[in-house]
């Protein structure tokens, strides 16, 4: 298992903190407060930007617990990383969203089977759990935002 953080309460406020840009894309999607700004635009390539560093934590894993843990994970982060670079260019911004809004789901069950194969820790397992409901709903919703 990766050992754990030695702190991770800074690993949780710099995931939680992560969340604020598209929690404001959301908010300036639904109100758009500022005209001429593309929230949707915006939070879409911060979304696919998160969802490629995460993917990287998984290539991590694979590379350095193969034994536990196979070549799957970086297969799979490569295909989301990938997809998630997709729905920057699909120029549309409901099927982007609900396309990372998958590629996040996608990378919450890798975590979960890296969890299992003990390679994630568990508060960490549980950090990825509640980020990916948070990116997921901001997600939907600026999908369903009047463009």
């Amino acid at each position: 298992m990766i050992e754990s953080s030695p702190n991770p309460r800074l690993a949780q406020a710099l995931t939680y903190a992560g969340t604020l840009p598209l929690i404001g894309c959301a908010l300036l999607a639904w109100t758009r407060s500022v005209p001429g700004v593309d929230a949707a635009g915006i939070g879409i390539a911060y979304a696919a930007i998160i969802a490629s560093f995460i993917s990287g934590i998984h290539w991590a894993a694979s590379l350095f617990f193969s034994p536990r843990c196979g070549h799957f994970p970086l297969i799979v982060s490569n295909v989301i990383a990938l997809a998630a670079w997709i729905g920057v260019l699909l120029g549309d911004a409901f099927w982007a969203c609900l396309l990372l809004a998958l590629c996040f789901v996608s990378l919450l069950m890798l975590d979960r089977r890296l969890h299992a194969q003990a390679v994630l820790p568990t508060w960490f397992y549980r950090l990825r759990r509640n980020a990916t409901m948070i990116m997921v709903s901001l997600l939907l919703s600026m999908a369903l935002a009047p463009h």
